[in-house]
């Protein structure tokens, strides 16, 4: 296998890895960070700034009031309406399949749920008029909970809270039936950024190969798995190719606001709808760098570009598994315009923390890019290089299907294929 600098690869993630919450001055540090070590490499790197909502989290606390009383510590979802000063009083439900049948019947309660809202739950609970709901964390975990960016505009809030699994088991064990909910939530509009750099093709310039990889991270978590380590990979990328330039010209795209629902990478294929066409295929890097783990890909493209990354991988023997399907990353606002996209991470061990504040560096080390780190090179080289681009854009209509789900229903946007279809 080729060598691969891993140790400037954990080097990157390593000056990453801090809290850089969407919109936050820590992820414009990031960004300058990000953005230094581009001109380093040699390459001029450039930003372009977005306007975003990002949501606060304030206090907020449950207190369960009959057949016992007992108050549990809480907080805001994000993007979710204060409740007023003296609280929510009303009768609690727990519904554990948040299906908008279900939902519909919960006028003047406060809703414990088990799982996530999609759009049409959602738009479901708003109509039914319940006063407001409650997440429920994973046991061992507490990440926070956020609705969908878009939810919110097209669909009003009302207020929500979440809370830890320990306490909801004890709420639902000791059955309770009315809470009162008091949550202080709120938004504020800021600025985020992409970082791009470009490498020009020597032969076939106006053919570009993109590669994204997201700098931001949730709040409470210095994301150090995710998604330090795909923007250090994205570096180490640069770099190698900044010393030979490929034929196709490679473009680097350090995306902002990912975790709050792909949000610079939607700012970034709206701004440059016109060049999607020029955009053969796209390498997305969105979690890795752990010692304990396996590199594994999602393809979001047709059977051919499955087959083509799966046999790269047996032939390098670093690749456990190979799935076709919408990944949940930046790969996706792209797949609208039919772009086909490789979904390359490090998945396992420390990547069990995702999104909590256990996603530190200290699951990680240099032995983390060993195996991504080349098989990235390699793919890249190869598909860069080559006489005739051997894919072309478009879905298969079975991906184009759940494409459309992932943008409507979890993004909360509208849904537009633009690309062909590809059998």
């Amino acid at each position: 296998m080729e060598q691969f600098d891993s140790k400037n690869a954990f080097a990157y993630m390593k000056a990453l890895s801090f809290e850089r919450r969407s919109g936050s001055p820590e992820e414009r540090k990031a960004a300058r960070l990000v953005s230094g070590f581009v001109r380093e490499i040699g390459l001029k790197a450039r930003t372009e700034s977005f306007n975003v909502d990002i949501f606060s989290l304030g206090d907020a606390s449950i207190e369960v009031t009959a057949p016992y009383r007992k108050k549990y510590k809480a907080w805001p979802v994000g993007y979710t309406s204060s409740t007023p000063a003296r609280g929510v009083k009303a009768p609690l439900v727990y519904i554990d399949n948040p299906a908008p049948s279900l939902l519909s019947k919960t006028k003047g309660k406060v809703v414990l749920l088990q799982g996530r809202l999609r759009r049409t739950p959602y738009r479901a609970l708003r109509k039914s008029g319940a006063k407001a709901f409650i997440y429920i964390n994973s046991p061992d975990r507490l990440a926070v909970g956020k609705l969908a960016y878009e939810f919110s505009r097209k669909f009003g809030r009302m207020p929500g809270a979440f809370i830890s699994y320990k306490d909801a088991l004890d709420i639902v064990k000791r059955g309770a039936t009315r809470v009162k909910l008091v949550s202080r939530a709120g938004a504020q509009k800021k600025k985020s950024q992409n970082v791009i750099a470009e490498i020009r093709g020597t032969r076939f310039p106006e053919e570009v190969i993109a590669i994204t990889a997201h700098y931001d991270s949730v709040p409470w978590s210095e994301g150090a798995t995710d998604n330090a380590a795909g923007s250090a990979l994205a570096l180490m990328l640069a770099k190698e190719f900044a010393k030979a330039p490929p034929a196709r010209t490679l473009r680097f795209i350090w995306c902002g606001c990912e975790e709050i629902g792909l949000v610079g990478s939607f700012e970034y294929v709206k701004r440059h709808a016109k060049e999607m066409n020029d955009v053969k295929l796209l390498l997305n890097l969105d979690v890795g760098g752990t010692i304990i783990g396996q590199v594994r890909a999602i393809v979001t493209g047709a059977e051919k570009l499955a087959h083509y990354v799966e046999a790269l991988g047996k032939e390098m023997g670093v690749l456990s598994s190979v799935s076709t399907d919408v990944a949940s990353s930046d790969s996706t606002p792209f797949a609208q315009h039919g772009i086909q996209a490789l979904n390359l991470f490090r998945g396992g061990g420390g990547t069990s923390y995702i999104h909590t504040s256990g996603d530190t560096i200290k699951h990680c080390g240099p032995s983390g890019f060993d195996s991504i780190g080349p098989m990235a090179v390699e793919f890249l080289r190869r598909l860069g290089n080559s006489e005739e681009f051997p894919f072309k854009h478009g879905l298969p209509k079975k991906l184009q299907k759940n494409l459309k789900e992932y943008i409507t229903e979890r993004s909360g946007r509208e849904y537009k294929y633009r690309g062909d279809s590809d059998e």
